[in-house]
């Protein structure tokens, strides 16, 4: 192929819909009507004399021969745009850009509160505008880390489960502990696993999920939990779990910011439980974006003054 036949519009036009295989989304991505974006599809589609994108059951998924461009037309664009867009320098101090986190309140009262403390020092003109998820351990859409949300912090996968497009950053690991009444009936110091199944519990849920980790794990031993309150709130569960008999598993940073003040006692899990990561996502697009990185470099920042 005569490399001076394509008209390089179209990898642009090619790079929205690899990655939001929606002919909709893509057209509004590179400011196309949808005529005109089925239209460039069908002179790709000719270029390359390949189907590139086929309807299933699941949405329009790539063909192998568009997956075997993805990669190279994405690499050649990102140059591209290294090369040609001007690059503004970042004034924080004057910037009143306000950023759009997706994050769940578990974040909020561990990350944001001292992110908030930075923003203010070094950029008091800016701010933070919280979304929450709709799971705690799924990662956002592609499309909406794109269009809807500068940054997303989470227990989510590792990088390799991610699209491409996603860019992803470990800030730390957070183990579970066990938090109960300080004065609890029956609960003094440590828990045996079947004071553990037996016990009522505070649990995390949002609506979408179904059975969590620790039932999946107890499962695993012929026990179950009676979820006695279930919240999707992190937050609120050392309340609920203060002055009475229920108890609760919680990543251990939230039973330390709690457990003086509610009176309350932290203790080892009686199983093994796996360490969750928690991770901020951003899209690639936000990559070489003074005010982006800046961002990115405060909540790294941050994460580091939680871990001291």
């Amino acid at each position: 192929m005569n490399l001076q036949s394509i008209d390089l519009n179209l990898l642009l036009v090619f790079e929205a819909l690899m990655e939001e295989r929606n002919v909709t989304r893509a057209a509004r991505r590179v400011g196309l009507s949808q005529p005109a974006m089925s239209n460039a599809l069908s002179r790709l589609r000719r270029t390359f004399d390949d189907p590139l994108l086929v309807r299933t059951s699941s949405g329009m998924q790539p063909t192998p021969a568009a997956q075997s461009l993805i990669e190279p037309v994405r690499a050649a664009l990102l140059q591209l745009r290294a090369a040609l867009e001007e690059k503004p320098a970042f004034d924080a101090a004057a910037s009143k850009r306000a950023f759009r986190f997706l994050a769940s309140d578990y974040v909020e009262v561990i990350l944001l509160a001292p992110l908030a403390r930075e923003i203010r020092r070094e950029a008091p003109l800016s701010s933070i505008r919280v979304h929450r998820p709709t799971n705690v351990f799924q990662p956002p859409s592609t499309a909406s880390l794109a269009d809807s949300f500068d940054i997303a912090v989470g227990f989510f996968p590792d990088a390799l489960s991610l699209d491409a497009a996603i860019r992803s950053e470990v800030l730390f690991e957070e183990d579970n502990v066990c938090i109960a009444s300080g004065d609890h009936p029956s609960i003094r110091g440590k828990i045996s696993i079947r004071q553990y199944a037996s016990s009522g519990h505070v649990a995390v849920f949002y609506k979408s999920e179904g059975p969590g980790v620790i039932d999946t794990l107890l499962a695993q031993k012929g026990l179950a939990r009676r979820v006695a309150v279930q919240s999707p709130h992190f937050s609120s569960v050392p309340f609920l779990v203060s002055g009475s008999d229920l108890i609760a598993t919680v990543p251990r940073r939230l039973a330390q910011r709690f457990a003086k003040s509610l009176g309350l006692q932290v203790l080892a899990v009686p199983f093994a439980m796996p360490p969750f990561r928690l991770a901020m996502l951003w899209h690639q697009r936000m990559d070489a974006d003074p005010a982006h990185a800046w961002m990115r470099r405060l909540v790294i920042d941050s994460s580091m003054i939680k871990q001291r």
